[in-house]
Parts: structure tokens; sequence; C-alpha cells
């Protein structure tokens, strides 16, 4: 799994490619933690387009994110989905508590 980020009119993206497993949450937690602390940010965008695979652990993570997001009063977004990581967020009905972005 990789993972970049940039930051840009005060959203901070975070570009995810690959696959996003338990194994990956070290590097995932670095990443999102060092866009947090810049304090330059009024929301998050994890960009998912090239996530070719999920597991629950993943889901978790994103959970945890949302929670460190909504302590700093920032919004949290997931864009372009894949198609079979969209049907896996529409099975945990993520819909309801995340704004999915095209």
């Amino acid at each position: 799994m990789k993972f970049t980020s940039q930051i840009e009119d005060q959203t901070g993206t975070v570009k995810l490619e690959g696959r996003f497993t338990f194994e990956t949450h070290p590097a995932f937690k670095s990443c999102t933690q060092s866009l947090l602390d810049t304090g330059k940010l009024d929301r998050v965008v994890l960009d998912m387009e090239g996530v070719s695979y999920m597991d629950a652990s993943s889901l978790g993570m994103i959970l945890l994110l949302r929670e460190a997001t909504e302590g700093r009063n920032l919004a949290l977004a997931l864009k372009r989905p894949s198609a079979s990581v969209r049907r896996l967020l529409e099975i945990v009905q993520f819909e309801k508590i995340f704004e999915i972005l095209p």
C-alpha cells in the first residue's frame, strides 16, 4: 500500500494505492497524523480510487481517523472508491457517516 498526501486550499488529501489491510496501519497512521499535525486544514479527504482491496481492519482505521478529525472539528470525506470498495462501503453503511465524493 502506498500513501501520499498533499494540502491544497485547506483540504488535506491522502491518496491510497494498493491493498488496504491491517499491515498498513502504521504507515496509514503516520501519514494521516502528519497531515493533521499541520494545523492548516478544514477538511481531510481519503482518495480511494487506487484501493484494490480492503479488509475489516482498514474500515476500523477509517473510523479512528474520523474520531481524530472530529476531535479537531474537521470534515472527513471518502473520494472515488473503486467499484469493489464502494460495495464494501455500502454494505457497512459508511455512506451514512461519511460524505462519499465522486
